[in-house]
């Protein structure tokens, strides 16, 4: 399964949402988001394969998941 990379509107989002994941157990990396995804506040969060479920289920409405693929990243979400 593919890692996630879930984009969001300001840091302070990326930063909750990173610390609500951990609350779950399930560990999530702030990144800064790739310029071809920056319509954002510059950071994201990355999600391993076993927490993308998780992630999914979490994830504010105002966020945007991509799955990172071999070509890019596809947005699901």
């Amino acid at each position: 399964m593919n890692d996630i990379i879930v984009v969001f509107r300001s840091r302070a989002d990326a930063l909750s949402f990173n610390t609500r994941l951990a609350s779950y157990g399930v560990t999530g990396k702030v990144v800064n988001t790739p310029r071809s995804l920056s319509l954002s506040c510059g950071l994201s969060v990355r999600v391993g394969g076993f927490g993308r479920s998780v992630a999914t289920a979490l994830c504010p409405r105002d966020a945007t998941i991509y799955e990172i693929t071999k070509d890019g990243y596809s947005k699901i979400g």
